[in-house]
């Protein structure tokens, strides 16, 4: 899944939300513009501090990736 919504804080969060509650299990989201907008890089960054899913950013890139692990599930 590719989220490339709204880069309001806000919104960043609802599409996280969502896109948590829709990858299947061996699934990929994948966010763009991490570090390019503040509403997007503070909420990754603060998804990742209080639910520690294991978020990477892609070095040289605003990409931040996030693999559903069968194993854990989607964070919550």
């Amino acid at each position: 899944m590719f989220v490339d919504g709204s880069h309001a804080y806000d919104y960043v969060l609802s599409d996280t939300d969502r896109a948590l509650d829709l990858v299947d299990a061996g699934g990929i989201i994948v966010w763009h513009d991490y570090g390019v907008w503040e509403g997007v890089t503070r909420a990754l960054e603060e998804i990742e501090a209080q639910r520690r899913p294991g978020l990477k950013h892609i070095k040289g890139t605003s990409l931040v990736f996030w693999r559903n692990d069968e194993k854990r599930g989607a964070p919550r």
